[in-house]
């Protein structure tokens, strides 16, 4: 074979078209085909001033399109429901309400949840900036607050999982806290 026509051919193997990218884009789309949920999760709080992690257990609910609950049931029973504009906080048979608009943090972590549950990179985008890693098979978004409001208290949020499928949400405070909730 001449060496121009080894080399064109080289060329060519090389020039193959390239999987496509896994990017913002993409895990959304994933994560806006994926249908409600109900799962078993495990949340494990860390703070300085505490020997160890506080851990509560119970269900996340998901249920289009904006509806997300977190039923604790250890260490007690309480009850956390996003739905509209509005969180509901149930503890001691006692309903709170609170009205997002009113609770920037509040409004910024509701959006962090149904944002990454939806797929919709429009909400996340409006209250944080985004940074992905990995790939579809194991995945990390990064989100950071754009707000200094929000920044006072939440340095980040880092969402992990599995295609379509969210395995861990991680909050890191400013104050160096932590929360990390596993999806079972």
């Amino acid at each position: 074979m001449r060496p121009w026509v080894l080399a064109l051919v080289l060329l060519a193997a090389g020039t193959a078209p390239a999987q496509a990218a896994f990017d913002v884009a993409h895990l959304m789309r994933l994560l806006a085909e994926s249908p409600s949920a109900q799962v078993p999760y495990v949340e494990r709080k860390y703070s300085e001033l505490l020997t160890g992690p506080v851990e509560s257990s119970g269900t996340l609910v998901y249920r289009r399109p904006d509806i997300v609950e977190k039923n604790v049931t250890a260490p007690r029973p309480e009850s956390y429901r996003i739905a509209g504009q509005e969180l509901s906080v149930t503890r001691g048979g006692k309903e709170r309400r609170i009205a997002l608009a009113s609770e920037p943090l509040l409004a910024a972590f509701a959006a962090s949840l149904r944002g990454v549950l939806s797929g919709d990179a429009a909400l996340l985008a409006h209250h944080y900036r985004l940074a992905l890693a990995g790939t579809e098979s194991d995945w990390k978004l990064e989100m950071t607050p754009l707000e200094d409001e929000v920044l006072r208290y939440v340095e980040r949020i880092v969402v992990t999982g599995r295609a379509g499928r969210v395995a861990q949400i991680e909050v890191r405070e400013a104050s160096g806290d932590r929360s990390v909730l596993q999806v079972r």
